[in-house]
């Protein structure tokens, strides 16, 4: 049986809204200061059932959140870096396998995937001029988790004094396989169609592993190393929203969040 299979999960929803907004981060996975606000019951739809409200905090303009894992998370083993003396020397001490379940402070779940779903407008939107980045340093990927809009430029770089490649191994978008023997070395790419979790692996050093997703919409978030996270709502009107989170070891779950006067937040925690 899959590790996501073992686990249960609970998900309390909460909803909120304040007379004053505090000031907002972009849409990113780097942690969000609470706010004190008052709550409400919402039914998570997996599984259902109803818990006590938590006063967690929105912000006008914001969802935000927490994703947290309960329990002895699975071990992460050790690199064997031996074969790339670069990579050795990079990491003296040994490096744990990248991804998995990663437990920060009071046991935020890092790299978990947060995407509003149902009840979004299909208006399609337009991929921002700025590109997303990813890195190869300290022969890992950086970020592990990634969000973009379909056809959003992303830059690939290689921070390493070592030969590395970066294999994009999509179902509906086009795969690459892009070479980068030198540090300093930068390549462009793009996905031109909506894809959930398109794995990302290393050729040359198989440990390495990131998963990108392809996005028609902006209201999306990667949880940080303290498992928060926060979605920015733009124009956005109120209303009832499907909820989806995805981890690549845990595997997804969905809910419900109600957004009202502009604000919203939930917390979801994974029970082993």
């Amino acid at each position: 049986m899959m590790l996501a299979e073992t686990l249960t999960a609970v998900l309390l929803l909460t909803v909120a809204c304040a007379d004053e907004s505090p000031a907002i981060s972009d849409n990113a996975p780097a942690a969000q200061q609470a706010v004190a606000a008052a709550a409400t019951n919402v039914v998570a739809t997996t599984p259902a059932v109803v818990h006590e409200a938590k006063i967690s905090g929105a912000a006008k303009g914001v969802i935000r959140g927490t994703v947290k894992f309960e329990g002895d998370a699975p071990e992460r083993g050790k690199v064997d870096l031996s074969p790339d003396k670069v990579c050795a020397d990079d990491h003296k001490d040994g490096m744990a396998t990248p991804g998995g379940v990663q437990v920060g402070t009071g046991g935020g779940l890092m790299d978990v995937f947060i995407q509003l779903t149902s009840g979004v407008p299909e208006s399609k939107a337009e991929a921002p001029a700025e590109a997303a980045v990813i890195d190869q340093i300290g022969c890992t990927y950086v970020p592990h988790v990634l969000g973009v809009i379909k056809k959003q430029k992303i830059e690939i770089l290689n921070s390493d004094a070592t030969l590395h490649n970066i294999h994009a191994q999509p179902k509906t978008n086009k795969e690459f396989n892009l070479a980068m023997p030198n540090k300093g070395d930068k390549r462009e790419v793009e996905f031109k169609k909506d894809e959930q979790a398109i794995h990302i692996k290393c050729d040359v050093h198989p440990w390495m592993s990131a998963y990108v997703f392809s996005m028609e919409h902006p209201y999306f978030a990667v949880s940080g190393a303290d498992g928060s996270f926060s979605i920015n709502l733009g124009e956005l009107p109120d209303g009832e929203y499907g909820v989806k989170l995805w981890h690549e070891v845990l595997g997804t779950q969905e809910g419900k969040v109600t957004v009202k006067d502009g604000a919203g937040s939930f917390d979801f925690t994974y029970k082993k």
